[in-house]
């Protein structure tokens, strides 16, 4: 009887279990919760609805200067550093990848910073415990070459007996380039031809505040402090030494702005956050204060000590080998990332010499192009491409000033003023029965709502000349059609910005004046106006509107070239996500106003 009910009992059982309904594993989720990456390769990231690939994706990178992510989850390393990489799904659900982007490496070095606050140090605890490298102060200020860490010498030996990389801090109370220089004396009059594995890091951090202004950093403006950090950084990179510039975060996104700092290596700092919230690349990063085994800590404080990563093995073969100075002929420049865009020369006027060649650095794979507001004194040609950037030509054509401006693809742009003499024996291009094509504008603004513009060339040639815009992400140029006596062309408001609209005739001769255009409808873009997608993919714009007011985005004709996707508001920025379907041209719009033409092929 007893083994009947076990069987009835198992049946029963059988059946239940039979009866419940299976359900399917639904929970979003990506392929990889992190990834490491090196400059300029790629890994792609996968979403996924429970078992199946998921669509309508809207993909996000927190710092794209470190790494950036398309539409489809490529991501792709640009400079050394972490981020995170947000998917955001149909539902509003969120996933995240942490990106570190690396030199060769996948590990993150743990280090220290220490200056003579931190006491007497047990360095063998320290490597015991995991640390690979320290930072610490040697010198501050520029009064006098004793203004030197008094333990800095002790740390350094003991760091060095001990197996750990070195590098060293200089503290900047300079209010000036020349007091720059002097502290970049002090520095290297304290390191005294040591042997470094890191860098020299001069921080700037705000100087002496209890000094009220007279040595507050925060009263200074950006281009000051970025020729002071320019000066300094030479200096210690003319010596023979790596260099880079640390501060916290908030300093440095409201003062240290400039480019001249972004082409060093950035040693950030910010606490209390999973990861630096600064939207530029950076080397290393102050994440915290820990206590750490053999640092005794600050006498009668926190026996806390400043812990670093480090993105960069500075000391091994991907950063160049460790530091031993010497005195090169010319500074090794270092930190270059994708946003730089500087010009060696800011003003240059001609003796009698016919030509004159400038640098644009940059790391653009794209050549600039350069135009002058001048022609009929100084005319421009070029690139030529050359070591971390390309080279430009200006001519000496006749007497008067130019705006020679240099604009990358992505509308970045320096400008500076050459003054042409007019006795050069010969200029290219330059025309004999005078230089000055004649326009009937001479400027022009967009009003609001005003989107096109027509001009007038007079010309007797049987070819149109050709006209250039200097920033056509704010007024774009096109011929329109030949006259009786001469040639009509169109500019059109793209966005908000000043462009110089030029003219050339193949003699040389040329006219030029200047837009402004008016962003007409509040929206800007992280994508050319003019835009090009192959059939079958996918592309993600960010369009960033005016706070406050709400937009909406539409693709023209029925959806036959172009289909929209996915959109996703975050903040004042819209993601919207496109595939490309069939060939063909069509315009992205906004509240009636054309914000991208896209062409399929």
């Amino acid at each position: 009887m007893t083994k009947r009910l076990g069987s009835l009992f198992l049946v029963v059982a059988m059946l239940f279990i039979c009866a419940v309904p299976a359900y399917a594993d639904t929970a979003n989720r990506l392929s990889e919760s992190s990834v490491t990456v090196e400059p300029g390769k790629s890994v792609t990231l996968s979403a996924y609805e429970g078992s199946s690939a998921a669509s309508g994706i809207i993909w996000m990178s927190a710092n794209e200067s470190i790494a950036t992510v398309d539409g489809y989850g490529k991501v792709t390393g640009v400079s050394v550093g972490r981020t995170t990489v947000r998917a955001i799904f149909p539902s509003g659900d969120t996933k995240t990848c942490t990106v570190l982007v690396s030199n060769g490496s996948s590990a993150v070095l743990n280090g220290i910073d220490v200056s003579r606050r931190q006491g007497s140090i047990n360095w063998a605890a320290v490597k015991n415990a995991g640390y690979s490298f320290v930072i610490m102060k040697c010198s501050y200020g520029s009064d006098s070459f004793n203004q030197v860490d008094p333990m800095f010498e002790t740390y350094y030996q003991g760091a060095v007996q001990n197996g750990l990389k070195v590098g060293a801090y200089h503290y900047s109370y300079a209010m000036n380039v020349q007091e720059a220089s002097r502290e970049a004396d002090v520095c290297l009059n304290t390191l005294k031809g040591r042997h470094l594995d890191y860098p020299v890091f001069y921080d700037v951090e705000g100087g002496n505040t209890d000094q009220g202004s007279a040595k507050n950093q925060q009263t200074l403006s950006t281009d000051t402090l970025g020729q002071m950090v320019q000066t300094f950084c030479s200096k210690i990179q003319q010596a023979g030494y790596k260099t880079g510039v640390y501060s916290y975060k908030d300093f440095y996104i409201k003062h240290l702005t400039s480019p001249l700092v972004s082409q060093y290596d950035t040693w950030i700092a910010q606490t209390g956050v999973s990861q630096p919230n600064f939207n530029y690349p950076y080397t290393m990063w102050q994440y915290g204060q820990r206590t750490v085994p053999g640092v005794p800590g600050v006498p009668g404080g926190s026996d806390a000590c400043d812990v670093d990563y480090s993105y960069v093995d500075y000391s091994g073969t991907s950063s160049g080998g460790s530091t031993t100075p010497t005195q090169p002929e010319t500074p090794t420049q270092t930190g270059l990332d994708r946003t730089t865009f500087l010009c060696d020369t800011s003003a240059y006027t001609f003796g009698t010499g016919s030509k004159y060649t400038y640098k644009i650095t940059t790391l653009d794979t794209y050549p600039p192009t350069a135009v002058s507001s001048n022609p009929s004194a100084v005319r421009v040609s070029g690139p030529t491409k050359t070591t971390n950037g390309f080279l430009f030509t200006i001519y000496n054509v006749g007497p008067g000033s130019a705006k020679i401006t240099t604009t990358a693809g992505d509308g970045r742009s320096v400008s500076f003023t050459a003054t042409g003499t007019g006795t050069s024996a010969s200029v290219p291009g330059s025309s004999s029965s005078g230089s000055t094509l004649p326009c009937d504008t001479s400027s022009y603004t967009f009003q609001p709502g005003s989107s096109v513009y027509y001009y007038k060339i007079w010309s007797s040639a049987s070819s149109a000349p050709k006209a250039v815009s200097s920033n056509p992400s704010a007024v774009a140029v096109s011929y329109s059609k030949k006259l009786n006596d001469g040639y009509l062309y169109k500019i059109q408001n793209i966005g908000s910005g000043t462009a110089v609209i030029t003219t050339t005739a193949s003699d040389g001769s040329a006219a030029s004046f200047t837009a402004v255009g008016t962003s007409a409808s509040g929206i800007v873009s992280d994508t050319p106006f003019y835009f090009t997608m192959k059939k079958g993919s996918a592309y993600q714009f960010r369009f960033t509107g005016t706070k406050g007011l709400s937009y909406r985005f539409a693709c023209a004709g029925s959806g036959t070239v172009v289909k929209p996707v996915a959109l996703k508001k975050i903040g004042n920025s819209y993601f919207y996500k496109i595939t490309a379907a069939e060939k063909g041209c069509v315009g992205i719009y906004s509240g009636g106003h054309r914000v991208c033409v896209v062409t399929v092929h």
